[in-house]
């Protein structure tokens, strides 16, 4: 996710530690904390920091690293010390550039199946139906699905199936791939469909919280409107509730890190 070369060294051989997330492995990062080791946690994936502030989570971590200035800014208004955060940006997010885009002569629609904390089959169900009886005479349809996203496609309905943690090229094969679509319709924003904001794609978030959550479910945040599902999309630019500059910032190198971990 981060481009890092992978070491050989252990957990128990090393000084810093790097996890995904602290909330979820506390005795883990103490234990490792009694050792004497630094325990830095990283924004694993775009919006992830926004999870504490949100959802009212403990700093367990020494320090943490954003991608932008947008997360750093969540992490410290709940009340971590400035001190503490590092904004780091990404490097696979460098290349991302916005670039102009020819439209398909029938447009290509790309659902992004919801993943949740349960199996949202329905919901994607019910929303690719929607999707279906609106546009299927006017584009064409495909689903986004990774093993998390349960859904039913329908036998003419495109599939782009892919794994974060068995695609080693992953970045690179979503730009390839978003090339091709001309609309992304989205439940909730995700770093995919950030990585299209970036690209310049037009993304629509369809779907509203209410219609996913349950009670003691994560709360979560978005970046863009919801829209209904019509035939108007087609020729709706999207709008962006935020300053994508805020939310990715250009990338630093390891050793700066390492070195900011010395002084947190």
């Amino acid at each position: 996710m981060w481009g890092w070369q992978k070491t050989n060294t252990t957990v128990e051989d090393a000084d810093v530690v790097f996890v995904w997330n602290d909330f979820s492995m506390v005795d883990d990062i103490k234990n490792w904390q009694q050792q004497g080791k630094k325990v830095i946690c990283f924004e694993h994936g775009w919006n992830a920091f926004f999870d504490y502030e949100l959802n009212n989570h403990d700093f367990v971590a020494d320090g943490y690293i954003a991608l932008g200035k947008n997360s750093a800014k969540s992490l410290i208004k709940h009340g971590l010390n400035r001190k503490k955060v590092l904004v780091t940006g990404n490097p696979h997010f460098d290349n991302i550039k916005r670039k102009r885009f020819e439209q398909n002569q029938k447009p290509r629609i790309l659902y992004t199946a919801l993943h949740w904390t349960r199996d949202m089959s329905q919901f994607n169900n019910e929303k690719l139906g929607e999707i279906i009886d609106t546009f299927s005479e006017s584009a064409k349809i495909y689903v986004k699905t990774n093993s998390k996203s349960k859904i039913d496609i329908p036998k003419g309905i495109g599939q782009w199936n892919s794994e974060i943690n068995e695609n080693t090229n992953l970045f690179e094969d979503i730009k390839s791939r978003l090339d091709e679509f001309d609309i992304i319709l989205t439940p909730k924003e995700s770093t995919f469909d950030f990585i299209a904001l970036k690209m310049g794609k037009r993304v629509f978030r369809i779907g509203k919280a209410e219609e996913y959550r349950q009670e003691n479910d994560p709360n979560t945040r978005n970046i863009l409107p919801f829209e209904e599902i019509t035939s108007n999309l087609l020729k709706k630019d999207c709008s962006i509730m935020v300053n994508l500059k805020d939310e990715i910032s250009r990338s630093t190198n390891i050793r700066r890190i390492l070195k900011w971990t010395k002084k947190v």
